[in-house]
């Protein structure tokens, strides 16, 4: 295998393909490096010589990456961030000077859970931080990464693997349905299978599929309900549910504290359903840096992670849950604080 001569080779060449994998433009990339347009071109064939691929192509919008320099990407980007963090003078690194904005993607029901706990802490630890919270469908999270546009991602993410990807389980919340009160499938707060596979139902799908994990369950079980509503939104569920005859399925921490001041009932489903994780995904190179390795831990502090109990197995009651999520809660303010 023939090797590059490091002594002959222009590594500020690698800082040339970063530009231009990030910004997929010739122009933006200069902006960026403080280069001409044409010292970025120049740059850019003296890459491919060095590469012996074309690694970018025009398209209408500006350049595309091939597939060799797609490969190339995530060996570069780790390469530089090794080389910066080693040239870089070391210093204590302290939040409370940080001025920083972190872009962070989540479904509205990480968010709930997330964002009143993790204000408190960067307000008290870091106030020049800011956040910005996105909405992005999972298929789309792991480029995001790679670009920069995104520091971290909070969601289920079943499906998606990728090893330059740290993967941490934030929490684990079982299933529960919920009706307006005075629903006349309820009978003393409870549904049978059979009212429940009867009753219409509202399902929350980001992607406007109308089947998942509990269609499954019930599937393998010889049943089957009829979806005649999906919504994006956990948050708009219940506003649905209250004022309809539907009934919805939603994550028991959210359901209680929804239902707590609102005519709604969460009531137990009538079969077992696996329950709902949320995860944090974040580039591992990216995760190893000081603020990013202090807002992730933030992160899973403010989701209790440390108090985390392991995924519950089974139906337990509504009633004791709520407790625990109490308590919880209460020693994760006053932990704050």
């Amino acid at each position: 295998m023939h090797q590059i001569d490091l002594a002959r080779a222009d590594l500020n060449l690698l800082v040339v393909f970063e530009a231009l994998f990030a910004d997929r433009h010739v122009g933006r990339a200069a902006k960026r490096l403080c280069l001409s347009q044409s010292a970025t071109s120049h740059a850019l064939g003296r890459l491919r010589e060095l590469f012996n691929d074309p690694l970018f192509v025009r398209n209408p919008r500006g350049i595309e990456p091939t597939p060799r320099g797609r490969e190339l990407a995530q060996p570069i980007a780790d390469a530089l961030a090794q080389i910066r963090d080693f040239l870089s003078p070391v210093a204590a690194f302290d939040p409370a000077t940080l001025q920083r904005i972190f872009k962070i993607a989540a479904h509205d029901y990480a968010m709930t859970v997330l964002v009143a706990p993790l204000i408190a802490i960067l307000r008290a630890e870091a106030p020049g931080v800011d956040l910005r919270c996105v909405s992005m469908p999972p298929a789309d999270v792991i480029e995001a990464l790679d670009r920069g546009t995104l520091d971290c991602a909070l969601g289920g993410f079943h499906g998606i693997a990728a090893e330059r990807v740290t993967r941490t389980l934030l929490f684990s919340d079982r299933f529960v349905g919920v009706a307006r009160r005075d629903h006349p499938g309820l009978r003393r707060g409870k549904m049978t299978l059979k009212d429940f596979v009867a009753t219409p139902q509202v399902l929350v799908s980001a992607g406007g599929e109308v089947r998942g994990g509990i269609d499954e369950a019930l599937a393998s079980a010889g049943h089957q309900r009829r979806v005649v509503l999906s919504t994006p939104s956990f948050l708009a569920l219940p506003w649905i549910v209250e004022t309809t005859d539907l009934v919805g399925v939603l994550p028991e921490r959210l359901a209680l504290r929804l239902s707590a001041g609102a005519p709604l009932t969460a009531f137990e489903l009538p079969i077992d359903v696996e329950p709902m994780t949320c995860s944090m995904l974040a580039l591992a190179p990216i995760a190893k840096q000081p603020e990013m390795r202090w807002l992730l831990d933030r992160i899973r502090f403010a989701f209790g992670l440390p108090r985390a109990a392991s995924p519950r197995k089974g139906r337990v009651s509504i009633k004791s849950n709520k407790s625990k999520a109490t308590n919880k809660a209460t020693k994760s303010r006053a932990a704050a604080r």
